[in-house]
C-alpha cells in the first residue's frame, strides 16, 4: 500500500509539469495573461509538493499556509481577467484582500502547526462562487455559443472540479489521524491530476479572437477596474 500511494503521489507531483511541457510545444498559441498565470501556478505548485514531501510538519505547514494565500491568488486572478461584468469583477477585488489577512491571521495564531483547514474551506467557498459567477455570466451572454470551445472554460472547468473536489477532503483534515489523512490521500490526488489535464487541454487548444481582445482588456484595468 505504501508502495502504492507513493507512486501515486510521485504521478501527481509530475503531472504538475504536462502544462508546463505542452507550453513549450504550443509556445505561440498561449501568449495570454492568464494561461502565463496558470503556468505559474503549475511551477509553484511542483516546487511546494516537492518540498512538503521532505520538509518537517513545521516546515509543512508554513509551506502549505503560503500555499493556500499563493493558489487563491492564482485563481481569483484567472476568473477575473475573464469576467467583464463590472459587479462581479469589483467582488474579486474587495474580497480578496480580507481573505489574505483572514489567511495571514490564522496562520499567526495557530499553535498546534496542523494544516489550516479553515483557510482552504473559505478559499474553495470563494473560488467555486467565483467560478459560477464566469458560467452564470457566460449563460447569459448572448454572443456566446459552444462555450467549451474556449480555452478559458476548460481552464476554469478544472479549477471548479477541483475546489469542489477536495472541499470536504481538507475541511476535515484537521481532525484526521494520519492514517486517515494518507488512507482519504487519494481525493486529492484524483482531483490533482483531473485539473492539470483541464489546464493542459486549454493550453493545447487555439485561442478565439474575441476572447483574447476581453483579456487584453481585463489586463488594462486590472489595477483600475472600469468606472460604472
Amino acid at each position: 500500500m505504501f508502495i502504492i500511494r507513493a507512486l501515486l503521489q510521485n504521478i501527481t507531483l509530475y503531472s504538475h509539469l504536462i502544462p508546463l511541457f505542452l507550453f513549450s510545444l504550443f509556445l505561440l498559441r498561449n501568449k495570454q495573461l492568464d494561461i502565463r498565470v496558470i503556468l505559474f501556478y503549475c511551477l509553484y505548485s511542483f516546487i511546494n509538493d516537492f518540498l512538503i514531501l521532505r520538509f518537517s510538519p513545521n516546515q509543512r505547514f508554513v509551506l502549505l499556509s503560503l500555499f493556500t494565500v499563493i493558489e487563491y491568488s492564482a485563481f481569483a486572478l484567472v476568473i477575473y481577467l475573464n469576467l467583464t461584468n463590472n459587479f462581479f469583477r469589483k467582488f474579486i477585488l474587495i474580497i480578496s484582500p480580507f481573505f489574505i489577512a483572514f489567511s495571514i491571521f490564522q496562520f499567526l495564531r495557530s499553535e498546534d502547526h496542523n494544516i489550516d483547514s479553515l483557510s482552504i474551506t473559505v478559499e474553495y467557498i470563494l473560488i467555486i462562487i467565483y467560478c459560477l459567477l464566469y458560467f452564470f455570466e457566460k449563460i447569459n451572454d448572448p454572443a456566446t455559443t459552444l462555450v467549451y470551445s474556449f480555452y478559458t472554460f476548460w481552464i476554469i472547468v478544472g479549477i471548479l472540479i477541483y475546489a469542489t473536489g477536495t472541499f470536504f477532503f481538507f475541511m476535515q483534515s484537521k481532525e484526521m489521524s494520519d492514517e486517515e489523512w494518507n488512507k482519504w490521500l487519494i481525493i486529492n490526488i484524483i482531483f490533482t491530476i483531473i485539473k492539470n489535464l483541464f489546464f493542459s487541454i486549454a493550453i493545447t487548444m487555439k485561442k478565439k479572437v474575441h476572447g483574447q481582445n476581453n483579456l487584453n482588456r481585463s489586463a488594462e484595468n486590472l489595477l483600475t477596474p472600469n468606472k460604472p
